[in-house]
Parts: structure tokens; C-alpha cells; sequence
């Protein structure tokens, strides 16, 4: 196996370490460090890419759980442990209540997408015209 270069320690380091100064102990290499290859924009772009991976990851994990994790509030709905049923619904409307509004979120914010692009296509389109002016 290849010898880690310091930038994939310290990669590796911060992708496991909750902290800077932890990925320093965990990488061996000094925190001036970490922060000098944070701020290089090609090692920050592929820190953020394996974060995201990773994320993304746990996401898919979430998923497959979450069918489960429904037909357990449902059961618990009707266990006739009334603390129970109380917990279960106020679960399931909390959840119920964060997803209208993350749904209502994603769809203004598609709707100003939508308008943004309208706007650049008649930009482009009115500047072509005024290029032909002159």
C-alpha cells in the first residue's frame, strides 16, 4: 500500500475528527497546517466533495431505515400506553409540519430559479439585439 501524502492525512483526519485540533493529533501534523491546506481552493473542493459523499451516504442509510421508523409510530399510535400514543403523534406531526415546510422552501426557491433563467435568456437576448444595432 502507497505511503499517505500529508494532504490525504490530513483529508482522512478531518473527514474522522470533530475538530481541527483533532485532525491535527489524528494526522500528526500541525493545525497551521490543516488551516493552510483549507485554504487552498483544490484541497477545500475535494474536502467538501468527501464530506458530501459521506452525507450523502448516511442520507441513503436514513432511508432504508425510515419505513421502519414509520410503521413503529403507526403501531405505537394504538399500543393504548396513552404517553405513547401522545409521543408517537406529536412525532408525526412535528415531522409532518418540517417537511409542508421544507416543501414549501424548495418550491419557491424553484420557482426564483425558474424567473432567474427567464431573466438571463432575456438579457442575453436583449444585449444580442442591441450587438446587431451597431
Amino acid at each position: 500500500m502507497p505511503k499517505q501524502t500529508n494532504k490525504e492525512k490530513v483529508l482522512t483526519a478531518l473527514l474522522s475528527s470533530p475538530s481541527i485540533a483533532g485532525a491535527s493529533r489524528t494526522s500528526g501534523l500541525s493545525e497551521e497546517t490543516i488551516y493552510r491546506y483549507l485554504k487552498d481552493t483544490e484541497f477545500k473542493t475535494e474536502y467538501t466533495s468527501a464530506r458530501r459523499r459521506i452525507f450523502e451516504q448516511n442520507i441513503f442509510k436514513l432511508q432504508l431505515l425510515h419505513t421502519g421508523a414509520v410503521d413503529t409510530l403507526e403501531r405505537n399510535l394504538n399500543c393504548e400506553i396513552p404517553s405513547v400514543e401522545v409521543r408517537a403523534a406529536q412525532i408525526i406531526i412535528e415531522s409532518n409540519r418540517r417537511d409542508f415546510e421544507l416543501f414549501d422552501v424548495l418550491s419557491r426557491l424553484e420557482v426564483l430559479e425558474s424567473e432567474y433563467e427567464h431573466s438571463i435568456k432575456i438579457e442575453e437576448n436583449g444585449n444580442r439585439n442591441y450587438q446587431k444595432r451597431f
